[in-house]
């Protein structure tokens, strides 16, 4: 898997944010190889450190790609157009992008607040007294975007009942349409494959 993925970012262009991805698993790689190696209460050795980690990789760096390649309105216009309920939609839209608001509302927070003359640069003590004026502004502009979405869903008719014309329909290849089947038949041949041997003697 993590080998497949490499080559898709590769493909893609997108390797060195593949490669970014990879390096912040370096924290939990250490732990992991910590515990099992070093510690009684693991174990494991350096199979299952190795093991562990594979998994972790499998898992973390397909999301990567996804997200490094897809935008995230084209994703949840595909997903409500195949029949995914809008609720669902727009409860992933919102957890999408709960971390790039959150980003961009700090940032605007931290020059405003440098504009008043708040110092937050220098020792980490200065930094920690500047904290609280950054943190507040953020949490309340949080809370008013949740009242703001509200009444902007409430505008656009959200909860009519009935299914949404959409305006735009993405391209849908025989090439994606295939690979996308052959993902579906490895994944369940590897279920299967699991089950058997943790069912079998």
């Amino acid at each position: 898997m993590a080998l497949l993925t490499a080559l898709s970012a590769l493909r893609a262009g997108r390797i060195q944010r593949l490669a970014v991805a990879a390096l912040a698993l370096t924290p939990v790689a250490a732990s992991s190889l910590l515990i099992n190696l070093l510690l009684p209460a693991g174990g494991g050795g350096l199979a299952t450190a190795v093991a562990a980690l594979l998994r972790l990789i499998g898992a973390t760096l397909p999301l990567t790609l996804l997200f490094a390649t897809t935008d995230a309105a084209d994703l949840l216009n595909d997903l409500e157009a195949r029949g995914v309920g809008r609720r669902a939609v727009f409860v992933l839209g919102a957890a999408l992008a709960a971390v790039p608001r959150a980003q961009a509302r700090a940032v605007d927070v931290i020059e405003a607040q440098r504009a008043r003359g708040l110092d937050t640069e220098g020792s980490w003590r200065r930094r920690l007294r500047g904290l609280v004026p950054l943190v507040t502004p953020v949490v309340i502009g949080s809370l008013a975007e949740v009242e703001d979405r509200t009444l902007a869903l409430e505008v656009r008719a959200f909860g009519a009942p009935g299914r949404r014309t959409l305006l735009r329909r993405l391209p849908d290849s025989r090439l994606q349409r295939a690979a996308r089947w052959t993902m579906g038949l490895l994944l369940a041949l590897g279920l299967a494959a699991r089950a058997a041997g943790v069912t079998g003697p």
